[in-house]
């Protein structure tokens, strides 16, 4: 088993590899920030409101489905990992109509941006559905006041290759 005498010297080693990406390739990691951000979804985007214009999807494809959130990049730059974690859901195909349209204005466009940001040009008309609801930040915020969870994963990951993690 390889060991390493300082920090740097585990930095170096990690970066010369695919070490860190191997490492968030474990799904466990993904599950973590997942269920945050579902979380986080269903209190600051379903939360807001009830519809009656359209039917929501929710964990059925919907913003709120962790089968829709993805980590999509992991490198290192500078010293630091980092990882991009998407949530990559589409536009409604399958409830329509909608707003009294034949189909989603967004059918087959990724959402995310629009419901977080309140984007109000992507809707047929605007409201109390259009403005914006940051669930992304949400969703770090809830990261970061409790990491443990994330934490504790990311050292499961690194004990599944072979690190003693401590």
């Amino acid at each position: 088993m390889v060991q390493f005498k300082d920090l740097n010297q585990l930095q170096r080693y990690l970066e010369r590899g695919d070490i860190v990406s191997t490492v968030f390739k474990d799904k466990g990691i993904e599950s973590v920030l997942a269920k945050t951000m579902s979380q986080a979804v269903y209190d600051v985007v379903y939360g807001r409101y009830i519809p009656v214009e359209y039917k929501r999807r929710r964990n059925n494809g919907g913003l709120g489905d962790v089968r829709n959130m993805k980590i999509t990049k992991v490198e290192i730059k500078n010293g630091k990992v980092q990882v991009l974690f998407e949530n990559l859901t589409l536009g409604q195909a399958h409830f329509s109509p909608i707003y009294e349209q034949p189909v989603d204005s967004m059918q087959g466009h990724f959402i995310t941006d629009m419901i977080n940001d309140g984007i109000d040009e992507n809707w047929y008309r605007t409201g109390k559905w259009s403005e914006a609801r940051p669930f992304i930040q949400e969703t770090i915020s809830r990261i970061e006041a409790n990491p443990s969870y994330l934490i504790e994963a990311i050292k499961s990951s690194y004990r599944k290759i072979g690190f003693e993690v401590r």
